[in-house]
C-alpha cells in the first residue's frame, strides 16, 4: 500500500514539474538564436533605449535566457470566470515563446518568436518595460530555487500577469503595465474582476 502511494506521489510530482516547464522545443530555439542577432543589427544606436538597450551594451555579449511559453486568459474563460475557479483553468497556451534578452546578467528586452505559415520565426524585438518587470520577478522567485513562474497576457486589457504556483496556486501577479504592479501578489479573483469590465469594453468597441 506505501509502495502505491509513493508511485502514485511520484506520478502527480511528475505531471506537475511536466506542467510547469518551458523548454522551448529545438526549432523554436534555433529561429530565436537566428532572430536575434537579424533584430540586434538593425538597432540604431541612438534608438537602443527604446529597445531596452543601453549605449554601452555589447551586442555581442547578448544572450538568450531561459524562455516563456506564452499563456493568455480568453474572453470567454476570463468573463465566465467563478471564484471556485482554479488559475489552471483559466489558462490558454499560445503558440508565442518570449525570450529574455540578456546583456550582463540583466533582461534588457524580449525576443518574440512565433509561427508565421506554419514556420517559426523571430517576429518583434523590445517590451523594455516588460522585461524590466520580468527581471525583477526572476530576482524574488528564481528558477534556481525551484520557481517556475508562468507569463500571462490578456490581450484585450493590454495586461500581463504571472502566475507562479510554488509561490502561490491562487495568486495573479500584474507586472505590466508598471502602474498596475503588484510584486507582492493578489488573489486571482480580485484580479479577474477587476479585469472584467476593460476586456468587456475592449470587446464591444473593437
Amino acid at each position: 500500500m506505501q509502495r502505491l502511494i509513493y508511485t502514485f506521489a511520484l506520478i502527480c510530482w511528475v505531471i506537475a514539474s511536466t506542467a510547469h516547464s518551458q523548454t522551448s522545443p529545438p526549432e523554436v530555439l534555433k529561429s530565436a538564436h537566428e532572430g536575434l542577432q537579424s533584430f540586434l543589427s538593425r538597432v540604431p544606436l541612438e534608438a537602443r533605449g527604446h529597445y531596452g538597450f543601453t549605449r554601452s551594451d555589447d551586442f555581442q555579449q547578448a544572450r538568450l535566457g531561459t524562455a516563456f511559453n506564452l499563456y493568455t486568459i480568453t474572453p470567454q474563460s476570463l468573463l465566465t470566470y467563478s471564484a471556485d475557479t482554479p488559475v489552471t483553468s483559466l489558462l490558454s497556451k499560445t503558440a508565442m515563446w518570449y525570450f529574455p534578452v540578456m546583456v550582463h546578467n540583466e533582461i534588457r528586452a524580449i525576443l518574440v518568436v512565433d509561427q508565421v505559415d506554419g514556420q517559426w520565426q523571430a517576429v518583434s524585438l523590445g517590451y523594455a518595460e516588460l522585461a524590466r518587470a520580468l527581471d525583477r520577478v526572476g530576482q524574488r522567485w528564481p528558477q534556481a530555487e525551484g520557481f517556475h513562474p508562468q507569463l500571462i497576457a490578456v490581450f484585450q486589457a493590454k495586461e500581463y500577469l504571472v502566475w507562479v504556483p510554488e509561490y502561490s496556486s491562487d495568486d495573479l501577479i500584474s507586472i505590466f503595465p508598471p502602474g498596475l504592479e503588484l510584486m507582492g501578489g493578489s488573489n486571482a479573483a480580485g484580479v479577474i474582476e477587476r479585469l472584467k469590465p476593460v476586456v468587456k469594453e475592449a470587446i464591444q468597441h473593437r
